[in-house]
């Protein structure tokens, strides 16, 4: 059964100056740049994709997704969408040619699926990705996992997620950007009756100590594209930001 369109508009959307001055000066140091985005139909990937779409600094956008996006708003006409096979590395490879930054937001929902499942698509196919980003020559791999990611935790979904940041640290990459969100807040339309729920009290202790708990997707979304703009002191580098930097960057940008 075809799944139906995902619908993108770019409403309620929280740049600031300071976002859109580091996307104009992007533009000038760097002209001629095509971004990929892999989960763009995600919570944090339709986020990325919005956040990449109103910024206006690449030449085009390429999201690769089984399921068809709908996209209104501003410079429609960058954006690119392709399907995708996880499985068939060459055929990424001759996809993910001409791009110079991935911005991958692959993950499966905890709790909706097996552990086969999720390994599957949060270690193997990042994975697999990652490997044909670097053959294609990407220069900017920026990926979003989660908070307590590491290879050699007990808890399967954390060591999923901790091994292939692992793997793609040392895959080679120019460079290599990490983001590690805790719960994620989201208003989202396939969200359970107890994910909803659950919601509730985490707003409101987020309120109260904003940036520890949790982080809203548009937040996240925000800092790794905003990141993206920055000129590398050095390279290779590898850097990775946590639930309290990715907040307070945010805030901080807000500032006048």
């Amino acid at each position: 059964m075809e799944r139906s369109a995902l619908k993108i508009a770019l409403d309620n959307i929280v740049l600031g100056s300071k976002f859109t001055k580091a996307a104009s000066e992007f533009k000038e140091r760097a002209p001629g740049r095509n971004a990929l985005v892999l989960g763009g139909t995600g919570e944090v990937g339709r986020e990325v994709i919005k956040h990449l779409m109103a910024s206006d600094a690449f030449d085009k956008v390429t999201v690769f997704t089984r399921r068809p996006i709908e996209y209104t708003g501003a410079h429609a006409e960058k954006l690119v969408q392709k399907p995708v096979d996880f499985e068939n590395t060459e055929q990424l490879e001759r996809d993910f040619a001409g791009h110079s930054h991935a911005f991958c937001c692959l993950g499966t929902p905890r709790g909706r699926s097996g552990i086969d499942t999720y390994y599957k698509v949060d270690h193997d196919y990042v994975v697999n990705s990652a490997k044909a980003c670097k053959t294609a020559n990407v220069e900017h791999y920026s990926i979003c996992t989660t908070s307590g990611a590491d290879k050699n935790s007990m808890f399967s979904y954390m060591k999923a997620k901790g091994q292939a940041e692992d793997e793609i640290q040392n895959m080679g990459f120019p460079r290599v950007s990490i983001f590690r969100p805790a719960m994620l807040l989201c208003d989202s339309d396939d969200a359970r009756l107890l994910e909803k729920t659950v919601m509730y009290p985490v707003r409101f202790l987020n309120k109260l100590i904003p940036g520890v708990l949790a982080i809203p997707t548009s937040t996240v979304a925000w800092a790794m594209v905003s990141n993206a703009f920055a000129a590398p002191k050095k390279t290779p580098l590898t850097e990775a930001f946590g639930n309290t930097d990715m907040h307070k960057v945010f805030v901080e940008a807000q500032k006048k």
